[in-house]
């Protein structure tokens, strides 16, 4: 479905300038959930922005199933779940805004969404200052799941989250996941996260992609050093 190719990104000007990702190779099947681990500063982010056309390429190509309507059938969660959404609106606005051309009922469709990610209809005419952390999260969820995407890109959505919180959202996607058939490309430097969630691993360190590993009995298996070093 998903498709990287010899992806680079650099930033800056002559002696300045700084190569952030260099010759990034990875894919994604429809269905499958996979994951890139790293710690900051490898590059998870920006290669996520970069796949979902939020930035320029310098070199390499980004291809996708289906081009039709690019950015409903591929969406991102972030890591600030405060910052994605407008603080003056309620919950309500913020799920119909994706909706704008949707031709229908859009009030009906997001209450017979809420159960989806465990919210309820009260949440709706709440604004964000009012929700929990994990609250927001599930909003941004469904604000992505609204337009039912193939692919959904979550960046860090739970690093803010305490244990409990993070449990239920890990075990939340793993559910849509099994429910809708779509993809997720999950970005952490959580391993013990990603080690429960993903079925498929891609293993970062300074801006390259350093080793791919498949669960094989419930276990990802690694050769590179720093592969080794981080999951033990």
């Amino acid at each position: 479905m998903l498709r990287v190719e010899h992806l680079s990104k650099s930033y800056g000007r002559g002696k300045q300038r700084k190569t952030v990702l260099h010759d990034i190779n990875l894919s994604v099947g429809e269905g499958e959930l996979v994951g890139i681990v790293g710690e900051s500063g490898s590059g998870k982010s920006t290669l996520a922005r970069l796949i979902m056309r939020l930035e320029t390429v310098d070199e390499g190509i980004i291809s996708f199933s289906d081009t039709d309507d690019f950015y409903a059938s591929c969406q991102i969660v972030f890591q600030n779940a405060t910052a994605a959404m407008n603080p003056s609106w309620t919950v309500r606005d913020i799920l119909k805004e994706p909706l704008r051309t949707m031709k229908g009922n859009r009030d009906a469709y997001i209450r017979a969404m809420l159960d989806r990610v465990s919210l309820e209809e009260k949440h709706l005419d709440r604004r964000p200052s009012e929700l929990s952390g994990g609250e927001r999260q599930r909003v941004n969820l469904l604000r992505s799941m609204l337009v039912e995407p193939k692919l959904l890109i979550c960046d860090e959505i739970v690093s803010n989250l305490d244990r409990l919180i993070q449990k239920e959202i890990v075990e939340l996607i793993q559910r849509l996941n099994r429910e809708t058939g779509m993809a997720i490309l999950f970005i952490s430097h959580d391993l013990k996260v990603v080690q429960h969630l993903c079925d498929r691993v891609y293993v970062m360190e300074g801006g390259m992609i350093i080793e791919e590993s498949v669960k094989q009995d419930g276990r990802f298996s690694f050769t590179h050093p720093y592969s080794l070093m981080l999951f033990e």
